[in-house]
């Protein structure tokens, strides 16, 4: 397979509004949001203080950051903590959470969570590793940037199943980090039954384009083999795998 571009890869659903609720506004930045990433010990010591035990906010979910999400070209789209709770942000904002968090970090995340799916809509981000602060920008709030030319290669990976990836906004299955390290994504027009089909532990081998950089590497499923069974190239109308 050639190397084809993948901007039409992208996922342009990661525009919804992050929308802090006013307890949360009132209760974490005590100036103005422009002046963010601030100290986060000082923003959630004076959320306590000013809220006491029956306001204080409540965090969505704490852990490590382990990695963060990327989509096939290789961009970074979100956090990926230690024990599967993941959020995104909008790739407008990818740069600045490159800057604010790595792996290792010790974060509180506030906003709405998705148990089932382990999934953070976020609002807020505190880094305790740091002592900063980050505010999930709204995808209208920053400029668009000039888009780059990534491509993607041809790659292959095989490993466990570890975890799942869900869509931020329709809440399915859109990809999984296997034992190898490597983020498998499914093509866009994979079928709910298909990405409903796998379970954590499954053996499998991928075939697919993507891209290996220094946040990890990333590949769209082209065809999957589970469990030592044949490969089975992946299209719109199949419903599982053998």
């Amino acid at each position: 397979m050639k190397n084809r571009q993948a901007a039409g890869m992208k996922q342009g659903l990661y525009g919804r509004r992050a929308v802090i609720a006013a307890p949360l506004l009132s209760a974490l930045l005590q100036e103005p949001i422009e002046s963010w990433p601030a100290t986060a010990a000082e923003q959630v010591a004076a959320a306590e203080a000013a809220q006491g035990d029956q306001g204080r906010p409540t965090p969505a979910a704490e852990g490590t950051v382990e990695r963060f999400i990327l989509d096939p070209r290789g961009e970074v789209e979100g956090l990926f903590l230690a024990g599967g709770i993941h959020l995104y942000v909008t790739s407008r904002a990818a740069d600045q959470l490159i800057t604010s968090f790595k792996p290792g970090d010790a974060v509180r995340i506030y906003g709405r969570l998705f148990t089932e799916e382990r999934l953070v809509q976020a609002d807020v981000i505190a880094n305790l590793t740091s002592g900063t602060t980050f505010a999930v920008p709204m995808r209208l709030d920053l400029p668009l940037h000039e888009q780059e030319a990534l491509s993607v290669t041809e790659m292959s990976a095989a490993g466990t199943i570890r975890a799942f990836f869900y869509h931020p906004l329709k809440k399915v299955v859109q990809g999984m980090l296997l034992s190898d390290e490597t983020q498998v994504r499914f093509p866009l027009d994979a079928s709910p039954q298909l990405r409903g089909a796998f379970r954590l532990g499954d053996r499998l081998m991928i075939r697919g384009n993507g891209t290996t950089n220094r946040f990890g590497r990333a590949v769209e499923a082209l065809a999957i083999a589970r469990n030592g069974g044949a490969f089975v190239a992946l299209d719109a109308s199949l419903q599982g795998l053998p």
